[in-house]
């Protein structure tokens, strides 16, 4: 009788581990059909982050065809990009700061985000797509820059030194 019992055992084991099993089986499977895969690049933090990176990255530190390319006299290595864009766009040279911006970040954003700077309010570059889900924007100040005024004291008379403009980075999905 003893060892009928232990077979009795050892079978309501086995028939239990195999339930488990199955049941664990169903449950992961079926709970992916409710996972929604999350984005790789969370919008929340492309904003901040894109205009934290061309406010801190000089032009001397990139290495990029189309910045290399720009004559000496265009640029100045001291500047950081961000810089480097809003004096473009002080000096009325738009194109170049579309280009500047549009090179230095169509790598970073991916293709499923829009993207764009404004400075005070214009529009400098924009990688349109339409709103979908949302739209977040991060501005920064760049002092020392006013469109339209020069002085024959600086470098290729850029911007005399007067009131600040407002940079904002916008992307979304």
């Amino acid at each position: 009788i003893c060892g009928i019992k232990m077979k009795n055992g050892v079978f309501f084991t086995i028939d239990s581990i195999i339930a488990a099993g199955i049941i664990f089986a169903v449950v992961i499977s079926t709970s992916s059909l409710y996972v929604e895969d999350q984005p790789t690049v969370n919008i929340n933090y492309m904003s901040k982050d894109l205009i934290d990176t061309l406010s801190i990255i000089t032009i001397r530190e990139v290495d990029n065809e189309y910045i290399n390319s720009l004559s000496p006299l265009d640029v100045n290595e001291d500047n950081t990009i961000l810089e480097q864009i809003v004096e473009f766009w002080a000096d009325n040279d738009l194109e170049k700061a579309n280009k500047t911006m549009a090179n230095m970040t169509d790598l970073f954003v991916p293709d499923n985000m829009g993207f764009g700077l404004w400075i005070d309010g214009e529009a400098i570059y924009t990688k349109d797509l339409p709103l979908e889900k949302s739209l977040v924007s991060s501005k920064m100040v760049v002092s020392g820059i006013e469109k339209g005024k020069t002085t024959g004291l600086t470098r290729k008379n850029p911007p005399t030194l007067l009131g600040p403009v407002v940079v904002e980075v916008r992307v979304w999905q």
